[in-house]
């Protein structure tokens, strides 16, 4: 028997969950950005505010009582620096190439934010960001679907590793076999969420590591339960 849409309700118990892990680990939210206005990026946002009252949400959509998350804004959170590159302006409904793409530079390491930005706003990069493009490690753009991801793209951005965000056993394939091909035939580190649960990077003086949830729990006998394998690295 169909009940309807059930995405709203999966987007509702994954921000639940995230919001039980990070008062678990004890963390604060101070900042909040919202790439765009698509139900899995936006979702639960309500909830999340709730629960940390005190941060502030910068986002590319219209809102009077969001930050704006467009091209020529950047900011300063402790060494670490946060610059806009996309999209020039903000609009009422944001769709994917409308995303905030974020360059976050830490000096010797770097990381690209790119929402679910497509090959027309990749290639706006190209032409017009194309100098601050290159960094350490890549948030693939569109969950790794076929519509992003473009060679041009991959060769400017240049990543080390590249962090996928997609689901097991979703209804779109994401991501699409041939743009993981793509990125290794690039040389660069593929990991994504469907494989390796919660990713995690953690930056030290001179280097940097991926931690995914699924393979720390390779060590335990029940660690076939959440189909591991192995690792990937």
């Amino acid at each position: 028997m169909k009940t309807g849409n059930s995405q709203p309700f999966k987007v509702m118990c994954q921000i639940k969950s995230r919001l039980i892990q990070l008062n678990w680990r004890g963390i604060e939210l101070e900042h909040i950005i919202i790439s765009h206005d698509h139900l899995d990026h936006i979702g639960g946002l309500e909830d999340v505010q709730q629960a940390f009252p005190r941060a502030r949400v910068r986002s590319p959509i219209l809102h009077s009582g969001h930050l704006p998350c467009v091209a020529g804004e950047s900011w300063q959170w402790q060494s670490l620096q946060f610059e806009v590159l996309w999209p020039p302006k903000a609009l009422k409904r944001p769709v994917n190439d409308d995303s905030c793409v974020i360059r976050v530079d830490g000096g010797q390491f770097s990381l690209l934010l790119t929402g679910d930005v497509e090959k027309e706003a990749e290639a706006q990069l190209l032409r017009l960001q194309r100098d601050k493009l290159a960094v350490t490690v890549l948030q693939v753009p569109h969950h790794g679907s076929k519509t992003s991801s473009t060679p041009p793209f991959l060769r400017a951005v240049a990543p080390e590793a590249a962090l996928a965000s997609a689901s097991r056993y979703h209804k779109w394939r994401l991501p699409a076999v041939k743009v993981v091909a793509r990125y290794l035939a690039n040389g660069i580190i593929w990991r994504d969420t469907s494989y390796s649960g919660q990713l995690s990077v953690l930056f030290f003086d001179n280097d940097w590591q991926i931690k995914g949830f699924r393979e720390q729990l390779m060590p335990r006998w029940y660690h076939q339960r959440f189909g591991v394998e192995g690792d990937n690295e």
